[in-house]
């Protein structure tokens, strides 16, 4: 599945309860329970059973579990507001606009997102509100119940012991790697030369010139030269600190001077100011690098490789002393599976640039410095580091511990929730549809 069906997936998921049209003599909803004072609909139900994966047999069975799922989110959402749990309407808004960025990066634009939602973003952030909102509330209750859960290493080999044989999952090649990155510096005459190109535009702009129409000539982002420089609405702390710092000290329609960060050199138009918001255009030009440029760092790195190889320098000092990636910086250079912590990473989620230079490899060797790129189409080198190589194998105890504590410590997550349920459910007002009492746990949960 490519990213933009996954991401228009998303937004169908997100939108489709609020967008029903029902047609002339045709129920097309209907409330199949209630838990407290808040119903959940029938097309709540049927977007999480079309979620399912096809290759899965839909049984009643499986629909139970569903909807006792369901009416279990409902019921921390209730206790939430009980419990007197807040979540404000910055943080709510916050959440909304961090997606909303990511789908921006993901479909070019906003005006892609708009097209397809068939309302403006600030219409949708209206009406996914209210969801959105339920969504962090459960969320924080959630945590409340469970923050005092721990696993013990017994209670992991339990839990792989009760795993049928049959049942146990299949565990593709993995590789512990680890990189370091050099950047290329741009030369002197490079930046001044930038910093000129941009400084004309900016004459001709303050001269009359439309900056939307410069900006979609000139600019070097890829990502907003298309809507005339337009960036997506941010608060403080989404952009770099220069950046971040110019937008918020100008006046509407204002032209900025000349700023420098990491990424270039950028002049800005404020478009608006809402509170702790700002909308702004901008121009970047980029300072260009030359092949001197790149030549300077691949030989800095392939001397600091020599020490690495010969023992003269360990790799945690190296990372530290000289890698730039600040992701993989502050675990040794290594990357890590951020859903379960481990720095062991399957074969196949690798990029094609580091698996090609990996299958060179056996374990205690580095690669060769390797070219990369940025998101914003800058380039880099890198060299990476095999620590371990694991063939596919069926899970076991000794080679996947991390996965399996994780699997484990989720499990009894989900049985402390089941738990919370069964006590909670008798002092909450209950619902639910006679024609989804055929789940066997539901026979006594109607409030009497």
């Amino acid at each position: 599945m490519n990213v933009l069906k996954k991401i228009l997936i998303i937004l169908i998921v997100c939108f489709a309860s609020i967008s029903l049209k029902a047609q002339p003599n045709q129920i097309i909803d209907e409330v199949i329970a209630v838990v407290g004072n808040t119903p959940i609909l029938r097309s709540e139900f049927d977007i999480l059973v079309s979620q399912i994966d096809p290759d899965v047999k839909v049984t009643d069975k499986l629909k139970c579990e569903i909807l006792q799922d369901l009416i279990i989110d409902k019921m921390l959402v209730h206790q939430a507001e009980i419990d007197s749990i807040t979540i404000t309407d910055d943080e709510v808004n916050d959440r909304i606009d961090n997606n909303i960025r990511f789908f921006e990066r993901q479909m070019n634009s906003r005006a892609n997102i708009e097209k397809y939602l068939g309302m403006t973003v600030e219409a949708y952030k209206k009406q996914i509100f209210p969801k959105v909102k339920a969504q962090m509330l459960k969320e924080k209750m959630m945590q409340k119940v469970q923050s005092e859960i721990k696993i013990t290493p017994k209670e992991v080999r339990d839990f792989y012991a009760t795993i049928p044989k049959d049942s146990l999952p299949f565990i593709s090649s993995e590789v512990e790697v680890a990189q370091i990155v050099m950047k290329p510096i741009y030369s002197a005459e490079a930046k001044e030369f930038a910093f000129e190109e941009l400084n004309i535009l900016r004459a001709r702009i303050l001269a009359g010139e439309s900056f939307n129409r410069l900006a979609t000539i000139y600019s070097e982002d890829p990502g907003s030269k298309t809507q005339g420089g337009l960036l997506p609405e941010f608060g403080r702390g989404d952009m770099v600190p220069e950046f971040e710092r110019a937008a918020f000290t100008m006046k509407k329609d204002s032209i900025s001077e000349i700023i420098e960060t990491k990424y270039g050199y950028h002049i800005l138009k404020l478009i608006d100011k809402r509170g702790d918001k700002v909308i702004v255009r901008h121009i970047l030009i980029r300072p260009k690098l030359i092949d001197a440029d790149m030549e300077l760092v691949k030989l800095k790195l392939d001397t600091l490789l020599m020490s690495l190889r010969s023992g003269k320098i360990k790799l945690c000092n190296a990372v530290k002393d000289y890698s730039e990636d600040e992701e993989t910086k502050q675990n040794c250079g290594y990357f890590t599976d951020p859903n379960i912590g481990s720095q062991r990473i399957p074969f196949d989620y690798l990029e094609k640039d580091m698996a090609t230079a990996l299958v060179k490899l056996k374990p205690g060797q580095y690669s060769e410095p390797v070219i990369g790129y940025s998101n914003d189409g800058s380039p880099f080198f890198r060299i990476f580091y095999l620590n371990i190589e694991t063939k596919p194998h069926v899970a076991n105890l000794e080679q996947d511990w991390q996965r399996i504590q994780s699997m484990a410590l989720e499990d009894k997550r989900g049985d402390v929730l089941d738990l919370w349920a069964e006590k909670k459910r008798r002092d909450t007002f209950i619902f639910i549809s006679s024609g989804y009492l055929f789940c066997p746990w539901f026979a006594d949960w109607n409030t009497k």
